[in-house]
């Protein structure tokens, strides 16, 4: 039996269906690109760019606790934190690095393609609506 609000229409339920459109333009974005569910261990292998930038946030606090137990306090220690395990990542995360690039890489070459496709599109569309034009059409011609 379904409920209803005090208009008389009936009240949405988790079954009912939201047309495309018909809800948050945020909603239709997301579930419109084909992103992993949380907890299925997907999410290493869909983004590099999130397992690149983990393992840099993992190599810095490693190398900062090593400075920390040799004795390095205070800004010296962030300093040299951020600088050593710069020099360490530029070496040891290459691959992960270069992973994250080509989705870098990856993902713009499909915002380009999907922008060239509506140009493409739309240059079809203002083809069709526009007359071809003629030799009348622009009038008097001097010689």
């Amino acid at each position: 039996m379904s409920t209803s609000d005090a208009a008389g229409a009936p009240e949405p339920s988790e079954d009912t269906v939201t047309p495309v459109g018909a809800g948050d333009p945020a909603d239709d974005v997301a579930s419109s690109i084909d992103a992993p569910a949380v907890g299925d261990g997907a999410m290493a292998r869909q983004h590099p760019v999130f397992v690149y930038t983990m393992l840099r946030i993992a190599m810095l606090a490693a190398v900062g606790a090593v400075f920390y137990l040799v004795g390095v306090r205070g800004v010296w220690l962030i300093l040299f934190a951020f600088l050593v395990s710069g020099l360490i990542s530029a070496v040891v995360l290459r691959r992960p690095r270069e992973g994250a690039v080509l989705g870098f890489a990856s993902a713009y070459q499909g915002i380009n393609a999907r922008i060239d496709a509506t140009t493409r599109a739309e240059d079809g569309d203002d083809d069709l609506d526009e007359p071809a034009s003629t030799t009348e059409d622009r009038g008097p011609t001097t010689s």
